[in-house]
């Protein structure tokens, strides 16, 4: 029996699909590429967007015109949404499953297809050097643009006994860089009535050895000084590096965004970060085109992107989600298309800029990198600060390594270990 599993969006869905993955193989059942022949095709789905829906659409079809199967599952954010609306785009045979991560759902349906019942895996094996683990789901914060609070429901936190014991079953497995990640990560613990992230991370690093960790992504107005100041007191075990989405430089979109914080209130954190770690990396996520976003707010935009010197940043054409306020917004105040496209291409020229500036910072410099693949005497990997770097040497695949920066060129940085 072969499976091909296909996933899109976030990387929660990410480690969904990965502990699918390790579920379908510790029972003896193929995972094969989604291009590949199966007998059952898995789509984890995306909706943060049109065109992640585009993208879904386009799979399922193509495998069920294509006849590669004679079932197709679709999961994820995309399935809740259509689930919701009441309608399904797809001819039979696909299968919605709005309710996943339930996962029980999931599991007990191809469980029946292939007459036995399965256990969920506790954690994916590894297949990679860095391992995402979910530690958090749901979020209450209803920016103006956003479905996923709609679709992913109430924030809900998974025990810290379990994280722990899935970390150290990483660990001996010789996985060492774990990226903790959730659809609002900040948000972890809330359910229970208090925020223990930094508790969290901090008993991680206690019942640990070797492993880094990293968070995955950071709303701005969920951070604090505290929470900075321990995080940083736990020194090599914790990565110098934030990924806090800024989403506009503009204070008058930000408001009509609904983020909860202004520029202000960013740039402040981002100094108090730089307090505590003048290296430390900062990537975002930037949207252009918001619905009413004048010249004067995208221009507001680049000069902050430059002032604050942004290590990385990802840029998203607006995208009307049905069912958000912005939705309605778009057709009164719309941006045309080719000026969000214009305005998409100088912002990533900006970025491209920033990234340079922030990657020459380490000329001459020492930094720890995991090693993600090796070819021909050279490694590849990410440095503690997230910068993609490439080096001569004789490393192993999945080790840290201390490489000596020589160059920056083509958004890497690149060295000898």
């Amino acid at each position: 029996m072969k499976v091909a599993i296909k996933t899109l969006g976030c990387k929660v869905n990410q480690v969904e699909s990965d502990i699918l993955t390790t579920t379908f193989s510790q029972e003896g059942i193929e995972v094969v590429n989604f291009g590949e022949k199966a007998d059952l095709y898995i789509v984890n789905s995306c909706a943060v967007t049109r065109e992640a829906e585009n993208k879904t659409r386009q799979l399922v079809n193509r495998v069920l015109r294509n006849n590669l199967a004679p079932r197709v599952i679709l999961t994820g954010c995309y399935a809740r949404l259509i689930s919701q609306e009441e309608k399904n785009p797809f001819e039979e045979p696909v299968f919605l499953l709005p309710d996943f991560p339930k996962e029980k759902e999931i599991l007990n349906l191809v469980g029946k297809w292939w007459g036995k019942k399965f256990t969920l895996a506790e954690y994916p094996l590894p297949s990679r050097a860095r391992v995402w683990l979910k530690i958090e789901d749901g979020c209450d914060h209803f920016c103006s643009y956003c479905l996923i609070p709609h679709l992913r429901g109430n924030i809900k936190s998974e025990k810290k006994e379990k994280i722990i014991r899935q970390a150290q079953a990483l660990e001996r497995r010789g996985i060492r860089e774990i990226v903790l990640c959730g659809v609002n990560l900040g948000y972890y613990g809330k359910n229970r009535g208090e925020k223990e992230l930094i508790n969290l991370l901090e008993e991680l690093v206690d019942n640990t050895t070797l492993v880094r960790f990293r968070l995955s992504s950071f709303e701005p107005f969920l951070l604090d000084e505290e929470f900075i100041k321990r995080y940083f007191s736990l020194q090599d075990r914790v990565c110098p590096h934030f990924h806090l989405p800024l989403q506009s430089g503009s204070d008058r979109v930000l408001k009509s965004m609904r983020r909860g914080y202004d520029t202000a209130y960013y740039r402040d954190l981002v100094s108090l970060l730089r307090s505590y770690c003048s290296a430390v990396a900062i990537s975002t996520d930037i949207i252009v085109g918001f619905p009413g976003e004048e010249k004067e707010d995208f221009e507001n935009t680049i000069s902050f992107s430059q002032e604050v010197g942004f290590s990385r940043t990802h840029i998203f054409v607006f995208s009307p989600r049905p069912g958000t306020p912005a939705f309605l917004w778009e057709k009164e105040k719309g941006i045309p298309k080719k000026e969000k496209k214009n305005r998409e291409k100088i912002l990533r020229e900006v970025a491209r800029e920033t990234q340079k500036n922030y990657h020459r910072l380490f000329l001459g410099e020492k930094l720890k990198v995991l090693v993600e693949s090796v070819q021909d005497g050279m490694g590849s990997g990410y440095s503690e600060n997230y910068i993609p770097v490439k080096f001569r040497g004789n490393p192993e695949e999945g080790e840290i390594v201390e490489v000596t920066i020589e160059k920056e060129e083509n958004g890497f940085l690149e060295g000898k270990s």
